[in-house]
């Protein structure tokens, strides 16, 4: 096989890999939000580890839950029943929806084509590939949602002071 043909096949299958990698992402994100669960990473687990012992116990754990999941008590009863859970999740996935859209929908006719994914999965390839080798490593992969989430943080400080 040419070096050409085998870079081409390549260069597919990283796009359809990572197309595959952001859809299931935003359904995934949309399902855990706010279910109230164990830390998945360290640094949550040792910010909610209040005395420090490495362990967490039912008290430490629920201080966090309740106030995150109780603000979904929209009539503030004290209880969260399914229509507002679903009338945060439909809220949540709107919200998912339009930032899909915004960052795929390159001609804004409210429909990713897979030409338009493509794109989108090759300008994140190009965006995240730091040595320009025409792949992303994991270290690659994690460099750039680090540096994403630090742009989401700046910019969500600076829409907070111009708000005051």
């Amino acid at each position: 096989m040419k070096q050409r043909e085998f870079e081409v096949m390549n260069s597919n299958l990283i796009v359809k890999m990572l197309a595959v990698s952001v859809l299931a992402g935003a359904t995934a994100t949309i399902a855990v939000a706010r279910e109230p669960g164990l830390p998945r990473s360290e640094r949550t687990f040792e910010r909610l580890d209040a005395d420090k012992n490495g362990q967490l116990a039912t008290d430490e754990l629920e201080a966090r839950s309740a106030r995150r999941f109780m603000q979904l008590d929209a009539d503030k009863d004290g209880r969260v029943t399914r229509a507002e859970l679903e009338d945060w999740l439909n809220r949540l996935a709107a919200r998912r929806i339009d930032r899909i859209l915004e960052r795929m929908d390159a001609d804004k006719d409210a429909a990713v084509s897979t030409a338009e994914l493509h794109d989108y999965i090759a300008g994140l390839v190009l965006a995240a590939d730091m040595d320009k080798s025409g792949g992303v490593t994991l270290r690659e992969a994690r460099d750039y949602h680090a540096s994403q989430r630090k742009a989401r943080a700046q910019a969500r400080k600076a829409a907070s002071a111009t708000r005051q």
